[in-house]
């Protein structure tokens, strides 16, 4: 077998006590010595886009690892920045972070050169971050506290957050790969990692449960702290200036605090290198194990302590915010003339007088004197379909509407979370938007993201709150109204009587159900116009999807051949990965011919669901009386259809003739269409169809579930019932990792 020299006398290697006293004493000698070392050039490195590569990493190698770091802020997309950008900055930082890995190769006493023998060849090994003139002290086992402080040097001139970020990342370059070999599941069952662990000399890793899964676990335990830690000093680290500007401001402690964290990462970090290296090399002690154990314990109270200072941080911004929160309460209860004060109070940052928009268009704030303004609220998550059909209906507006008006988004995004991916994103959905912008959603005052939360509810999903040319506010359900009726509802809207947006649709009908922008919604509504039956349908099942599609064809064909039905796939709310490749499916469909016609525009989809939603949060505050309420049992039961295991589907015929049934019962109807055929033939297919679905459903009445996606808090505890069981239902909670 093929070998490579290793020694491993720092294996075994005992944290001095001198190190762990350190770490409980800000006055300790070493700790003025690591802060002796700090020299700061002035240089700003970008570490946000290294921490989600080393995240991504340990995600693949251990989801313990980074799960529930992100608790607050979600875990960061991948596409947030390109790729293009991230390999420029990563292309700036592989000298140092070389240069660092060389350290913790220096002390696990690794020769930085060695041999490498197989079939009489000799091969010469240089490890990463290693050269041939290397000038590291490599030739005996190097104490914990000289090679932290070796890093230290090397990485005087950055901030503490980039020292702590590039040590982890030098970390995860030299023994990630390693580390997810004895991890993953995938791995051990693979040959190439098998074929790699032999080269590398690691013990048979199907059998390294059997000797290292204690080591292995606390390794995991400690790596979780660290990412903890490291997130934290990178937010500290990032802290508006003025909030750190003095030493009597509460957040120049957690700043002094920064270098003893920093430290016990980097004695982590080293620790760790060594203990997952000797996991090749002999059986794990006692001393290793509680080592890590030790240093676990300690990271988790240093963990501790970070995340109060950055709760002292957010509470001594909201002191400070006070007085100014109740005078802009103060300036915006007041009677206006028109709407400048407001808008001026709300939107103006750093005395700027313009809003933004894409292409590097502005507009100076007075332009909005005499228009409608709808001030859109939301965090960077806006997403692609909501842009899209907010913007339908701005140029709709703009071009033929009644009532025009203008919008300004107003990002909201805590300040201390402000960076550089912040504001590419930022000006990545402004580019998408045909509207305006506050320039600088980080210098938006901190008492204008108290009022947005306090006043409009705002927490997750955006926000659109209607101003008109007097100062005066209407419908905080704008965005449900606006949905639901288009610009239609404008009028309801800006006068806040939301009581007559329902008057003009007291009953369920196929125009309610798609009525607005969509083109997708006119096509269908033309179809029953011709006489055409519809059948809408929709899940993620594309086995029932087949059989359901399938039987349907040969149930109209056998009984009604003069008889034209459309079916039209629609799709599952929430889920549009799962939609993108039913889509697929339905398009290869059966011998050359696709199943059924489907929705291609997966705005569509999210359209056709959001509506529903939206009505359904409308009729939740204004029905007194669901079950006296046919629009709102008939969106409950869709929507409760559409939690289910399978399908549902919609039978229509005209304006309001229409037959739901859930899954199983609309695919046993056309399966068994016999029992139903002379019926049809007497009454006509759609009549005896529906009939049909009416004493199947009520043959076996099920229980049902409505997920709702949001933070509205507006929902009652018990309002809503579906066709099925007759009990109201509860609300609950349902936590979940992603909406797909």
């Amino acid at each position: 077998m093929a070998s490579i020299s290793m020694h491993a006398s720092a294996m075994n290697q005992v944290i001095p006590n001198e190190i762990w006293f350190s770490l409980q004493s800000e006055d300790s000698s070493t700790m003025k010595v690591v802060r002796a070392s700090h020299a700061p050039d002035g240089r700003k490195v970008d570490v946000k886009p290294i921490l989600r590569i080393i995240d991504n990493i340990l995600l693949r190698a251990s989801p313990a690892i980074v799960e529930g770091i992100y608790e607050d802020k979600g875990f960061p997309e991948e596409d947030m920045i390109g790729r293009s950008d991230v390999d420029a900055k990563l292309k700036t930082l592989a000298s140092i972070i070389k240069r660092v890995s060389s350290e913790l190769f220096a002390y696990n006493n690794l020769p930085l050169s060695g041999t490498f023998k197989s079939n009489n060849v000799n091969q010469t090994i240089i490890p990463y971050g290693a050269t041939m003139d290397c000038k590291c002290s490599c030739s005996g086992g190097r104490d914990v506290h000289t090679t932290i402080m070796m890093i230290l040097d090397t990485l005087s001139s950055y901030s503490w957050d980039a020292k702590v970020v590039l040590t982890v990342a030098a970390f995860i370059v030299n023994y990630g790969h390693e580390f997810l070999l004895f991890t993953s599941s995938e791995a051990n069952n693979s040959a190439i990692a098998q074929s790699i662990a032999s080269l590398k000399q690691l013990r048979d890793i199907t059998d390294h449960a059997k000797f290292s899964k204690a080591k292995i676990d606390a390794i995991i335990k400690l790596l979780k702290v660290i990412m903890a830690v490291t997130r934290y000093i990178v937010e500290l680290q990032n802290l508006p200036l003025d909030s750190i500007a003095t030493d009597e401001s509460p957040m120049s402690k957690a700043i002094a605090y920064i270098p003893r964290a920093a430290y016990w990462t980097m004695l982590s970090v080293v620790v760790s290198a060594s203990y997952i290296a000797s996991l090749s090399g002999h059986e794990e002690s006692t001393t290793e194990l509680l080592d890590l154990s030790r240093l676990a314990s300690e990271g988790s109270k240093i963990q501790v302590i970070l995340r109060s200072y950055r709760t002292i941080y957010k509470e001594y911004e909201d002191e400070k915010s006070k007085p100014a929160y109740w005078d802009l309460v103060k300036t915006i209860s007041s009677t206006h003339s028109n709407n400048m004060t407001i808008l001026k109070t709300l939107l103006l940052v750093d005395g700027k007088q313009h809003l933004v928009g894409h292409t590097n268009k502005r507009i100076h704030i007075e332009e909005l004197r005499k228009m409608n303004v709808f001030l859109l609220v939301s965090g960077l998550d806006l997403s692609k379909e909501e842009i899209d059909v907010l913007g339908k209906l701005y140029q709709e507006a703009k071009t033929k509407g009644e009532i025009q008006y203008e919008v300004v988004w107003i990002p909201v995004v805590e300040t201390i979370a402000w960076d550089q991916e912040k504001q590419q994103r930022f000006e990545q959905l402004l580019a998408l938007m045909p509207w305006y912008a506050v320039p600088a959603p980080s210098k938006i005052k901190a008492e204008v993201v108290k009022y947005v939360k306090t006043e409009w509810k705002f927490e997750k999903n955006m926000v659109l709150v209607p101003l008109d040319t007097q100062g005066k506010f209407g419908s905080l359900n704008a965005i449900d109204m606006l949905l639901i009726r288009g610009n239609k509802a404008l009028s309801s809207i800006f006068s806040e009587n939301e009581e007559s947006f329902w008057e003009t649709q007291k009953t369920w009908t196929l125009e309610l159900l798609l009525g607005g922008i969509d083109n997708n919604f006119s096509l269908v509504l033309d179809w029953t116009k011709q006489g055409t039956m519809v059948c809408l349908y929709g899940g993620e099942d594309i086995e029932w999807i087949k059989e359901f599609t399938s039987a349907t064809k040969n149930a109209v064909t056998n009984i009604s051949p003069a008889t034209r039905m459309e079916l039209v796939y629609v799709g599952k709310k929430n889920a549009i990965k799962e939609v993108e490749k039913i889509n697929s499916e339905i398009e290869k469909g059966n011998n050359g011919e696709k199943l059924s016609r489907y929705w291609s525009d997966l705005t569509s989809i999210w359209f056709f669901w959001t509506r529903l939603e939206s009505m359904l949060y409308l009729k939740m505050q204004q029905c007194r009386n669901s079950k006296n309420d046919l629009i709102m049992q008939e969106l409950t039961t869709l929507l409760s259809y559409d939690g289910s295991d399978r399908g549902w589907a919609l039978f229509c015929k005209g304006s309001s003739e229409m037959a739901l049934a859930r899954g199983d019962v609309a695919l046993k109807s056309m399966e068994e269409y016999g029992k139903w055929r002379d019926s049809a033939v007497e009454k006509g297919l759609f009549p005896a169809l529906s009939n049909h679905i009416i004493k199947e459903s009520q043959k076996k009445q099920r229980c049902s579930r409505i997920i709702l996606s949001g933070d509205r808090q507006e929902i009652p505890n018990k309002k809503l019932s579906s066709d099925g069981c007759q009990c109201s239902m509860e609300k609950c909670f349902v936590y979940r990792c992603c909406a797909d």
